[in-house]
């Protein structure tokens, strides 16, 4: 059977309502400070989950306004512990960098239902255009202070099964942060209540960003403002992860190799500049033909070795 595709007129998917979603405990507006890598990707990043329509006589044929709010009260419990998910990006006034900001302005969850079956899209680990109709995707006009960091889109089919289109930012969660983020929620929502989740304990989050940076919590900081950070402390927190690393690199070495380690500040700590410098394709491509000038075709190394390389020669 063909997999149904975006542009046929049976698959239409209808969007019934869309609510923002809140932490239930509100918590003081605080900032986290972003690292240069988690700037470089503001845009959300979609996943969508398909269920089927269960045999289970508890679950089967559930209505789609009883999931949506189970989903949308798990949510608010979970944003309560994951509360800078409810939070937006926000420049630092003082140098224009993308921070997140904790302001509670919540996540946005949407209902939509469609004729079509889940069976006719084929195989769902391939993509499909009609997967773009899954997830929900606000109107952006290039602020990023008003994108929500999660949004999720909870769509019927005419099957009765259901697919769930989440989007995040990577700048809100790496890839294992996502999966704790949709397994607590998951546990949160959960619709047939009171079996053992003994083997089910959801991860707790942990938002101090700055023990990575100074091995102490970062203490949080009320605002009414998006406040400005201090030029003087940014570069002694780089200067400080910078040391942290160091150490980290020698204990490793020694733990193997077995030679003293010397604990001490890296003479060059203070002197370390942070950059972000943009490389294209074409400089990329130099690289590699510097090295290999005779090569036709592919090369035996893919393009973030050669950088690597380089940038370990430097």
């Amino acid at each position: 059977m063909a997999a149904t595709q975006a542009n046929d007129p049976r698959t239409a998917v209808s969007i019934s309502r869309v609510v923002s979603v809140n932490p239930k405990l509100v918590q003081p507006h605080r900032v986290l400070t972003l690292s240069n890598l988690d700037r470089q990707c503001p845009h959300l990043m979609h996943l969508v989950f398909f269920y089927n329509n269960l045999p289970h006589q508890r679950l089967k044929d559930l209505s789609l306004n009883s999931v949506f709010c189970s989903l949308k009260s798990g949510l608010e419990d979970t944003l309560a512990l994951w509360y800078p998910a409810a939070g937006r990006l926000w420049p630092n006034p003082s140098d224009g960098k993308l921070n997140l900001w904790c302001n509670n302005h919540g996540a946005v969850l949407a209902e939509a239902e469609t004729s079509a079956k889940i069976s006719q899209l084929g195989n769902l680990s391939e993509y499909n255009e009609f997967f773009e109709k899954l997830v929900y995707k606000p109107a952006f006009d290039g602020n990023f202070s008003n994108m929500p960091l999660i949004v999720a889109q909870v769509t019927k089919f005419g099957c009765g099964g259901y697919s769930i289109g989440i989007g995040t930012s990577h700048s809100l969660f790496d890839g294992p942060a996502t999966y704790d983020f949709l397994r607590a929620w998951a546990s949160n929502s959960e619709i047939v209540k009171g079996r053992s989740r003994s083997d089910e304990v959801p991860t707790k989050p942990v938002h101090e960003r700055g023990i990575l940076l100074s091995g102490t919590l970062q203490a949080p900081r009320d605002t009414a403002n998006f406040p400005s950070d201090s030029t003087s402390n940014a570069k002694e927190a780089r200067a400080m992860a910078i040391e942290h690393l160091y150490h980290l690199i020698m204990q490793t070495a020694t733990a193997q190799k077995g030679f003293p380690l010397q604990i001490g500040t890296p003479s060059n700590s203070k002197k370390c500049v942070l950059k972000t410098y943009h490389v294209s394709g074409a400089m990329a491509e130099n690289l590699k033909r510097k090295h290999f000038p005779m090569k036709r075709g592919s090369f035996p190394f893919s393009t973030f070795e050669v950088l690597a390389a380089h940038l370990w020669k430097l």
